[in-house]
């Protein structure tokens, strides 16, 4: 109870350190992430000339099959050398916030960049957002631990490390801070918003002077969209949301074809050295020899799909970004655009599923844009709306945005920062919300809760590092209007056993409670739990405090 009671005791001046520590965050955080940038510009180059001396003859095509089988072979290493790298690493963060993970933060550092270079210079269909918001929360986390703080501020200042990461991403400061607050810590409170928005502007901040301010999608839109084609809007949403809860299972499809593709070869590597034929040892852990067969095995599988589209579509490679200018331009006709979106969604959860490091938000929004671009092309052969491309792309993006991450503000403000334009912000909130409803209608899961649930349903990746589950945390929550706990005692709460309400603020004055204390909507409570208790927590919390009552 000593740490809780510090905490609380410094709780009101300690927040405009922890805005300090948000802007050092931040400003570290955006460095980092311009040289990740960098990076990857780099290897996108490095790609382009790759594809080019590809297609001057056969010997130019077997060496290009080496390079990327020298990628593939690196890439496993990373992986084994740290598994949290894997995928795009938010989940990761999110776990990490809940208890269920320990990174080894600059190990994850270093293993990311390095890893997303390698993964998307060798043209897998992966983005920098992920990787940018997990690198972002390892900056916050190092810097946590560097100070040795408790386990409350660093939860805070991993969050606002990942918004900054974000922000630094794209150039979109705003998205940062709400994405940190509406997928990774979800609670709004002040304190959060302060220190990730401080953290946010910071990084976002060094990101443009060393990049410069120029937007992500830098096109303009001509013709904003006339009320009149609001209808098409409406469409357009549910046509996103059905095909985002598509996205959320495929991806899942990806990700178990992928395991038993690594499964397979590493069945067979073991045959061949004359091991077992299962690959679980008599400890119930997977073989070293298995494990490194299995990763290999899928990296190399996920690259040589990747050389076959060097000759079969080119254009499906890498993230896609430049894709979206050429849509908004015109470029493709109705037939060129349906194959676009085919090949480009098989290959990109294709190349997510394979476990490489790499995001998925960047070649998600390019998915959007493609779709917003076809149903636009689509409605100008029947005479309908032709001229509005660039604006149903806009409109695609975010709408496709909310159906898979299931966050339709931070898509809603991530697409008007990273275009620069605000006509369209009225469909995009209409589009988001629709597709949003629909692909909840559907059952699909939202993109991140599904891959946490990967991760923590089986061991983490072999570091073993979760002594800290036992620290304590103190997690932040108010009481809305209507929920249950609206009226109710804090004996009526249902916290898991050892989880202790320790104060509730109303009204700007503070009540020790007891299991006796009345509980009214606007109160600010502060929990004591177990760092291993901050997942079930948090959903008593929500369906406690935050849902309506019955």
């Amino acid at each position: 109870m000593d740490t809780a009671s510090a905490n609380i005791r410094r709780k009101h001046h300690f927040k405009y350190i922890l805005i300090t520590e948000g802007i050092a965050i931040g400003l570290i955080t955006g460095a980092l992430i311009s040289v990740f940038r960098l990076m990857l510009t780099g290897a996108d180059a490095l790609r382009g000339r790759l594809v080019a001396y590809a297609h001057t003859g056969a010997g130019a095509a077997l060496v290009c099959a080496l390079v990327l089988l020298a990628v593939a072979v690196l890439v496993a290493i990373l992986l084994g050398f740290e598994p949290d790298i894997a995928g795009s690493g938010i989940p990761q963060v999110e776990a990490e916030l809940r208890g269920r993970k320990d990174m080894n933060w600059y190990k994850v550092i270093a293993g990311k960049m390095a890893g997303c270079a390698l993964a998307i210079g060798g043209g897998l269909a992966l983005g920098r957002e992920g990787p940018s918001i997990q690198i972002g929360a390892m900056v916050g986390k190092g810097f946590a631990r560097a100070r040795r703080c408790v386990m409350t501020e660093e939860r805070l200042l991993l969050t606002c490390g990942a918004g900054a990461g974000l922000s630094a991403a794209f150039g979109a400061p705003l998205a940062g801070a709400i994405f940190s607050l509406e997928e990774l810590h979800r609670n709004f409170s002040a304190e959060v918003l302060m220190t990730t928005m401080a953290a946010a502007a910071a990084s976002d901040f060094v990101a443009a002077n060393i990049l410069g301010l120029t937007p992500v999608f830098g096109f303009e839109i001509e013709h904003g969209l006339p009320l009149r084609y609001y209808w098409a809007v409406m469409v357009l949403g549910l046509v996103l949301g059905a095909f985002g809860a598509g996205y959320n299972r495929v991806i899942a499809m990806m990700q178990d074809a992928f395991a038993r593709i690594g499964g397979g070869i590493a069945s067979l590597v073991c045959r061949i050295a004359g091991r077992e034929v299962s690959i679980i040892s008599s400890s119930d852990r997977v073989s070293p020899l298995a494990e490194r067969a299995s990763r290999t095995g899928r990296m190399i599988t996920a690259f040589a799909t990747a050389y076959l589209f060097i000759f079969i579509y080119p254009d499906v490679l890498g993230s896609g970004s430049g894709l979206v200018s050429r849509v908004c331009s015109g470029e493709f006709a109705v037939p060129a655009l349906a194959l676009l979106l085919m090949l480009k969604f098989i290959f990109s959860t294709a190349s997510f599923g394979s476990g490489s490091p790499g995001g998925i938000f960047l070649p998600l929004l390019v998915l959007g844009a493609v779709t917003g671009g076809l149903f636009s092309e689509a409605l100008g052969i029947t005479g309908t709306g032709g001229e509005y491309i660039t604006a149903f792309v806009v409109i695609g993006m975010a709408g496709y945005f909310a159906a898979i991450v299931r966050a339709p503000v931070t898509g809603v403000v991530l697409i008007t920062e990273m275009t620069g334009d605000f006509t369209t912000l009225l469909p995009l909130v209409l589009a988001s919300l629709i597709a949003y409803v629909t692909a909840e209608a559907l059952g699909a899961q939202p993109i991140y809760t599904q891959l946490l649930g990967r991760i923590t349903g089986r061991p983490s990746g072999g570091s073993g590092r979760m002594s800290l589950r036992e620290r304590k945390t103190i997690i932040d929550a108010e009481v809305h209007v209507g929920s249950r706990m609206d009226g109710g005692s804090v004996a009526d709460f249902g916290l898991p056993v050892g989880t202790l309400i320790v104060s509730v603020t109303r009204d700007g004055d503070e009540i020790i409670p007891d299991g006796h204390t009345i509980l009214r909507a606007g109160d600010e409570l502060e929990i004591l739990t177990r760092e291993k208790d901050v997942d079930d927590v948090e959903d008593v919390i929500d369906s406690a405090c935050r849902l309506l009552g019955e």
